[in-house]
């Protein structure tokens, strides 16, 4: 009798075992290798179905970014990669005009890739903004504020000659501020599209992001100023003025 029930007993041992083996041989028969992503997948439902996790799909697909399209290949991982641990954080970090992520992680000794780790709020290292408040990761240096440059001491009664200076158009169908300094306080609220002198004796500033701001004449003296800031190129490449300054 003793002998009977242990033969029953692996009987139904092997059974059980025989049933996982083929339900992890189905889930990993809709995975293969390289996955074409369809319509509507997402990377958790994709981690789900091949039973893997999100974190190991992104593993295994360096510059994945947080979006999937339709007909994207993606590799998908031939074993579960368990999470990383939650990152710890340091420091805060107050971003300032005209920082990105590259500038943040050279100001602070800290990677791109660990900034975003303790981050996650930040869904495109593109789109930061001035005032935003980041973590930072452990060791990280937190660099000092960066308080805005005073404003310029006011202009001569009589500005310099029109020898240092070049007309430009605003094309910009909106208008631009004018400021006291770059990304300063504005002086004129909406320059419409109007033509002005603008320096070209070593006043033309350009900034890490691509951004490019000129000196300009204001013609009168607004704000005990004779000359104001101009927003001539921003980030994203956009020029709003003729000619083009470089």
């Amino acid at each position: 009798m003793t002998k009977r029930i242990v033969q029953v007993t692996l009987v139904f041992m092997l059974l059980i075992a025989s049933f996982a083996s083929a339900s992890g041989a189905r889930a990993w028969a809709q995975c293969p290798a390289y996955l074409t992503v369809q319509w509507g997948d997402t990377l958790g439902g994709i981690a789900l179905t091949c039973d893997t996790t999100v974190d190991a799909i992104r593993a295994a697909n360096p510059g994945l970014g947080w979006w999937l399209y339709a007909g994207q290949v993606l590799n998908i991982p031939s074993g579960y990669t368990p999470p990383a641990p939650a990152p710890t954080y340091g420091g805060t970090y107050t971003v300032q005009w005209g920082d990105t992520i590259g500038i943040i992680s050279q100001k602070t000794g800290a990677s791109v890739a660990s900034l975003l780790a303790v981050n996650p709020q930040i869904t495109n290292p593109s789109l930061i903004y001035a005032g935003q408040v980041i973590y930072l990761p452990v060791g990280a240096v937190t660099p000092p504020p960066n308080y805005p440059p005073p404003p310029p001491p006011p202009q001569p009664t009589q500005p310099p000659t029109t020898d240092f200076f070049k007309l430009v158009k605003i094309t910009y169908k909106d208008g631009l501020y004018i400021r006291n300094a770059p990304g300063g306080t504005k002086i004129l609220s909406s320059a419409m599209q109007n033509t002005y002198w603008y320096v070209n004796t070593g006043k033309v500033q350009r900034f890490a992001d691509g951004s490019i701001w000129i000196e300009v004449k204001l013609g009168e003296q607004i704000d005990g100023c004779w000359t104001g800031w101009m927003l001539v190129k921003d980030f994203l490449g956009r020029y709003f003025t003729s000619p083009r300054i470089e």
